[in-house]
């Protein structure tokens, strides 16, 4: 009989001494701030069904389990509503009644830290083990028609527990445990848990109000505009429209670069260097310049719809030497530039704009005058003060006073200012064999 008491006090020693889980919860209201001056008119939704317990793990033998599904998207509410006139916290299915909804992601854990620490009155340090409370907080805010983010908010918080600025804390529960063989293991965790859970509110809240809403109220523009992208800030470009909308931007799998039409059913002009060895490119139109940079992480355009305007172009005929490439795109009705391959009309002086996107920045305009017009190892070569950077390879170099292209855009100087160079309408002619109105039976036929 003694000896099956003993063995069962003994495994419940066991069982005390492997651990045990604190049970917690973020409790609600624990965000309070006063209201920015000037509300954002928008009906926000904080997603309240898609939350776990987050389960932290010290020293391998007690658990932490805190419930983040009460306080958590209440507190995201909370502080959302000190920005937006209307915020809910409401379930995924519900999203399509509000301008915007908000995700969250949390993670927390604890970590161990180490730091070094000098002994009082004395030259010596001590290396000291400090536990890390770890937290992330990421908050996406998201169209609810498409799904797709309109801006994206992460932050990243370490917090030193307390009462733990020596590892005196670990090796004393440790030996505690022992002493009492785990009796008052319960007790111990109960009340570390309540820190932890008390520390991860602080680090919420403290997140929230010194970080993330910061940034949202900087950009509050983000979420006055319309979700259609093309509704945004109109852009006034005047006379110069005809001319960009016969620009397109080109993107490749490794480059970017610009062109321009030159025929209603889709040809191009633009340098070989743009489109390199690839045998298709994508084209992007001015009417469709919602696309822009795919690569953005806060892209407000829909993919999906975004996709569809993409227009891709065949490859027909490239010139390495001379830096030129014809391309074709299925389409009609295209407004187009004509050339200029009259050899007379490159006067130095005249004055011409360059059309393009340099450093990636879509269809922007440069302005100045024919330098000189120079032979530079048999190409015609046309000399210009008018801005061009990487990105606006391939564009034209158009004439203000007949709006025709005298050249292609081609490269500039970075050693030098104003000192820019395109491959002129002539050498375009005579290089790739293109006249206007372009006969197709001059080219091969793309693929379908």
């Amino acid at each position: 009989m003694n000896f099956h008491r003993a063995c069962a006090f003994a495994l419940c020693a066991a069982v005390l001494l492997g651990g045990c889980t604190y049970h917690g919860k973020i409790h609600r209201g624990i965000y309070r701030h006063s209201d920015y001056q000037e509300k954002v008119n928008a009906r926000v939704m904080v997603v309240a069904d898609k939350f776990y317990p987050e389960t932290l793990t010290v020293d391998g033998s007690a658990r932490y389990s805190i419930r983040l599904s009460d306080g958590f998207p209440v507190a995201v509410a909370d502080a959302l509503g000190t920005l937006f006139t209307e915020v809910d916290v409401n379930e995924y299915k519900y999203r399509k009644n509000y301008d915007y909804i908000a995700e969250l992601d949390y993670k927390a854990d604890l970590l161990p830290g180490r730091a070094e620490v000098r002994l009082q009155n004395t030259l010596t340090s001590q290396v000291i083990f400090r536990p890390f409370l770890y937290t992330q907080l990421t908050l996406t805010m998201r169209n609810p028609q498409t799904g797709y983010a309109v801006a994206r908010y992460n932050e990243s918080v370490y917090t030193p527990l307390p009462n733990a600025d020596t590892n005196a804390w670990l090796w004393w529960t440790r030996l505690l445990r022992v002493i009492t063989l785990g009796i008052f293991t319960p007790l111990d965790v109960q009340a570390y848990g309540s820190q932890i859970r008390r520390m991860m509110e602080k680090g919420i809240t403290d997140t929230l109000r010194h970080e993330i809403m910061p940034q949202m109220a900087d950009s509050r523009l983000n979420f006055t505009k319309s979700h259609e992208t093309e509704k945004t800030n109109t852009r006034v470009d005047g006379k110069f429209i005809p001319f960009m909308q016969a620009t397109v931007y080109i993107h490749t799998d490794d480059s970017l670069g610009s062109g321009f039409l030159i025929s209603p059913d889709g040809y191009i002009v633009t340098n070989r260097h743009v489109v390199g060895d690839s045998r298709d490119v994508s084209v992007i139109l001015y009417d469709q310049r919602a696309l822009m940079d795919k690569t953005d992480p806060f892209l407000m355009a829909d993919p999906e719809k975004t996709v569809n305007k993409v227009r891709f172009a065949k490859v027909l005929k490239t010139n390495k030497t001379r830096d030129l490439a014809l391309l074709k795109m299925q389409g009609e009705n295209l407004p187009y530039l004509e050339l200029e391959t009259d050899r007379s009309a490159y006067t130095t002086g005249r004055e011409v704009a360059a059309i393009g996107a340099p450093k990636g920045i879509e269809w922007s305009v440069s302005r100045g005058i024919i330098s000189a017009v120079r032979d530079r190892n048999g190409i015609d070569v046309i000399q210009t003060d008018a801005a061009i950077n990487h990105g606006n390879s391939g564009s034209p170099l158009i004439s203000l006073q007949t709006g025709r292209v005298l050249g292609v855009n081609t490269w500039g100087r970075s050693e030098a200012e104003s000192l820019n160079f395109a491959i002129s309408a002539y050498e375009v002619r005579r290089t790739l064999g293109v006249r206007q109105p372009v006969n197709p039976d001059d080219f091969p036929r793309p693929e379908d």
